[in-house]
């Protein structure tokens, strides 16, 4: 009986966890002046959830989206199945043949270890739909994931390192990636929920926007 109440009290222990945790990233608040007269996309930049678990599904991107919208970009997300390669690479299938079928563009944003997971797709459609691909790494990655015979202009973008944060969020994200044990998943720092850095790395992925509309410029 006391094993039982043990384990049941852990159970809503991790339960409480894991939402807390959730919600705190999603009610992160920030204080930036915007930067002015960003050269704008022509098209929209698309951010890819990696894969989730329950201690870690909500705003996966943190401040990122919000920080490039505040500044007049156009965000748009694809989330994709949580943890299944397979159901992810099915998903990122049909939603570039239907985005091609239907004359769309846009920016593709997503961290490494998805950029890895997703490049067999990516290679094999050779998709219209996609103009770039923004690839968010770590600092101390082993190396950046590269399209073989890229077909698409493509950057990585090496975020500032951080080991920084809410000690609980920490917490979460560590039994995150217990869950997901064996893939190379980014910190918490390159996603953008740490605080010692989200800023700067928000401010790096600025630049790459406004590259990426002065490539797109060039364009026409």
């Amino acid at each position: 009986m006391d094993t039982l109440a043990l384990l049941l009290s852990l159970f809503v222990f991790l339960v409480a966890l894991a939402v807390w945790s959730n919600k705190a990233r999603s009610k992160q608040h920030y204080d930036s002046t915007l930067t002015p007269n960003c050269l704008l996309t022509r098209w929209p930049l698309l951010f890819v959830t990696g894969p989730r678990s329950f201690f870690y599904f909500s705003n996966y991107w943190n401040i990122y989206p919000s920080f490039l919208a505040e500044h007049g970009y156009e965000v748009y997300h694809l989330r994709l199945p949580w943890s299944d390669s397979l159901l992810r690479q099915t998903r990122l299938t049909e939603f570039l043949k239907s985005q091609d079928a239907a004359n769309r563009r846009f920016h593709m944003v997503l961290d490494s270890y998805s950029l890895q997971e997703l490049e067999p797709v990516l290679r094999e459609l050779k998709p219209e739909c996609l103009m770039s691909i923004t690839e968010i790494a770590d600092t101390d990655s082993i190396k950046p994931t590269s399209l073989k015979a890229s077909f698409v202009p493509q950057e990585t973008l090496q975020t500032l390192p951080s080991k920084k944060g809410s000690f609980f969020v920490k917490w979460a994200y560590d039994l995150h990636r217990l869950l997901l044990f064996g893939r190379p998943l980014p910190s918490l720092s390159c996603l953008g929920a740490a605080k010692a850095t989200q800023l700067q790395n928000a401010r790096l992925l600025l630049e790459r926007a406004q590259n990426l509309a002065e490539m797109d410029l060039r364009e026409g």
